[in-house]
């Protein structure tokens, strides 16, 4: 009977450290949407990056002059890859190196922007 209480006791401690780990961890983020601007082949690409207090919410791109059918492909899924690995720091997109690191840079500097430890 005392290998039970025992067990049980132990089960729960564990229980209740598990559920403090779970507490809201601090925000890396300061939440709000920033924008910046890198050189792309054709001139500047701007982007806008949305961020809650722990995440990369969206990323837009506001403006370019990119080259159709090559940067196209860049611009339309370079956003959806950054927010989906929640980082910057992503593979190109083949044939469109240039404007992929406009886009990377420019929300590499919303990310430092909005970053809460500078």
């Amino acid at each position: 009977m005392k290998m039970r209480t025992l067990s049980a006791v132990v089960l729960l401690i564990c229980v209740l450290m598990l559920m403090a780990g779970c507490g809201k961890s601090e925000a890396i983020y300061t939440a709000g949407v920033y924008t910046a601007a890198a050189d792309g082949y054709a001139g500047p690409v701007s982007v806008e990056v949305e961020f809650d207090e722990h995440s990369i919410l969206a990323v837009r791109i506001l403006s370019h002059n990119e080259t159709l059918d090559i940067g196209d492909r860049a611009i339309d899924e370079l956003p959806a890859k950054i927010v989906d690995a929640q980082t910057w720091d992503v593979d190109a997109i083949t044939a469109a190196t240039i404007t992929s690191g406009a886009i990377r840079e420019a929300v590499k500097n919303c990310m430092e922007q909005a970053a809460t430890k500078k």
